[in-house]
């Protein structure tokens, strides 16, 4: 099963609603300012990344999505992830969904909820390069973060169903500077290794195989 991402080929029916511009990477708060050879985010390999876990799904008229657990498919998809970039060799330098659960559950005076971070907004309107996040989420965002001695975190905002197809969008953020730093959308057909093809691809933008 092939996966792209939406600035490459996906299919055309799709294409009009699922295209997001990808940003260059260098800037003075990114780990490198060079340009980029290897994976798009390969920079940000060797920096302290959080994965927050997805935030949020949408079915559509399809029967396969309306029949989804999500909360199956959620935990499904944040061990894949985590499995995948493991095994790559990412090891501990980046904190994963599961970590971000466990810290919560450990501070819950101090941590937000990890699977409601307040990334709504970007389910409609697709961020850019140099944003500001919205300001729950800085916030929030911030304790996920602190609490994993982290400065940046990769957010799934959103698993979603599109005919035949699922889209998954991903934003990368500075939580210190409170800002976007890159955002885009994968595409994988839907089917029985929908999860393992997203995960892949995912990994595919950090570390190569």
């Amino acid at each position: 099963m092939t996966i792209e991402t939406v600035r490459h080929r996906a299919p055309l029916a799709l294409a009009a609603a699922l295209l997001l511009a990808v940003p260059t990477l260098a800037s003075a708060q990114d780990p490198t300012a060079a340009a980029v050879s290897g994976p798009l985010l390969s920079p940000f390999a060797a920096a302290r990344v959080a994965i927050v876990p997805v935030q949020l799904w949408r079915a559509d008229t399809m029967a396969w999505s309306k029949a989804l657990v999500w909360s199956e498919v959620r935990n499904a998809l944040d061990s894949a992830v985590s499995m995948q970039l493991r095994e790559r060799g990412l090891g501990k330098r980046w904190a994963y969904a599961e970590d971000v659960v466990r810290s919560a559950k450990r501070n819950p005076t101090y941590a937000s909820d990890p699977y409601a971070l307040g990334a709504t907004r970007w389910r409609a309107v697709p961020p850019k390069a140099g944003e500001a996040l919205p300001g729950l989420l800085a916030d929030n965002l911030r304790t996920v973060t602190a609490l994993g001695d982290t400065r940046y975190a990769l957010i799934p905002v959103e698993l979603r169903a599109a005919g035949d197809a699922v889209v998954l969008r991903l934003v990368l953020a500075d939580t210190r500077a409170r800002t976007v730093v890159w955002a885009g959308d994968l595409i994988s057909p839907a089917g029985p290794g929908m999860i393992e093809a997203l995960a892949t691809r995912v990994a595919d933008l950090i570390i190569e195989p």
